[in-house]
């Protein structure tokens, strides 16, 4: 028991080790070189870019619902069960594709919350050393 969390814990600080944007956070910027300072801003303007895009998508998908709600509404109305059944079936599609695709941008981009945060750490460090 004790030998399996300890294994866990060498595995979340070696995964936290791994992570350039953590060890920012963490312990600062001075210990990355300038290119690679630029190469960070790079992957968080990407990862930021790719993460809003996934959410605009997510948001469409959850828009959908409240249509599917409604077409569902009136195919009832009309009798018409069969696309009744398939609007209605169409509900839980849409909302394991939003659970989906909210894991996937959790995991996409770690400190997409602290982006901003990452990015005004980078550039002070990088603006420090301009004037050096």
């Amino acid at each position: 028991m004790r030998n399996r969390k300890f294994k866990r814990q060498i595995t979340r600080l070696e995964q936290t080790g791994n992570d350039d944007f953590q060890l920012i956070l963490t312990g600062g910027a001075e210990a990355f070189a300038t290119h690679e300072l630029h190469q960070l801003l790079r992957r968080i303007k990407v990862k930021s870019r790719q993460v809003r895009l996934l959410r605009e998508r997510m948001f469409q998908v959850g828009l959908c619902i409240p249509f599917l709600m409604f077409a569902a509404c009136v195919a009832a109305l009309t009798s018409l069960q069969g696309l009744v059944e398939m609007f209605v079936l169409c509900i839980p599609l849409c909302v394991l594709v939003l659970v989906y695709q909210q894991r996937r941008a959790g995991r996409s981009f770690s400190c997409y919350d602290r982006s901003k945060h990452l990015r005004c750490i980078i550039q002070q460090e990088l603006a420090r050393r301009r004037v050096c």
